[in-house]
């Protein structure tokens, strides 16, 4: 794993520190009190605190150990480092920040994008790319019966396939890697971004 400079370290203290000037905010504006049972003459109040951290919903797919999304924004340099390293070539610059895009490859999950981010955006421990399969109605097993090829192409077993039925996917085993839309020839698999 490459050393993590200077950048890396910014971001990550101004993610996990907080100014004098926000834990006011957070305590003014995040605190909460509220009268219970006020009908009965019971003053009782409690008090919750609750701090908010920034928070950024990942809405594209990012390649294998990225870390949290607000982090990966501040980090990612756009060195491109990672697009050229990508055997599989599924991996972009999208406004300056690595994308994983498979809709015409797969992500063979080999650990060379991550081994050449210099600055750590990629050092994440989670390697799911957090990409679903989504099947459609087209799909030949249900029409069928006779079609397992996206079963048989998943490395961690996590499709599943049913007597006539479209496949199940096991959320939790599976990797997002893709390879599963690139073994149907009946283009009856969608890749989805699921919500971390």
């Amino acid at each position: 794993m490459p050393n993590k400079d200077e950048r890396y370290y910014k971001a990550y203290m101004e993610h996990k520190t907080i100014s004098r000037r926000g834990l006011f905010r957070a305590l003014s504006g995040g605190a909460r009190v509220q009268r219970l049972n006020a009908n009965h003459g019971d003053s009782t109040e409690t008090t919750n605190f609750e701090l908010a951290s920034p928070h950024v919903t990942r809405t594209v797919a990012r390649p294998p150990g990225a870390v949290d999304e607000f982090l990966f924004q501040q980090i990612c340099s756009g060195c491109a480092e990672c697009v050229s390293a990508c055997p599989e070539q599924v991996i972009s610059l999208n406004e300056q920040l690595a994308e994983l895009t498979l809709d015409y490859g797969y992500c063979a999950q080999c650990n060379e994008c991550q081994q050449v981010c210099p600055t750590g955006a990629l050092h994440g421990p989670n390697r799911d790319t957090l990409i679903r399969p989504v099947f459609a109605s087209a799909c030949q097993n249900a029409l069928f019966g006779d079609c397992s090829l996206c079963a048989e192409q998943c490395p961690s077993q996590s499709i599943s396939i049913r007597a006539n039925g479209l496949p199940v996917v096991d959320g939790a085993s599976c990797d997002g890697c893709g390879r599963c839309k690139q073994a149907c020839p009946f283009t009856s698999i969608a890749l989805k971004l699921a919500s971390a």
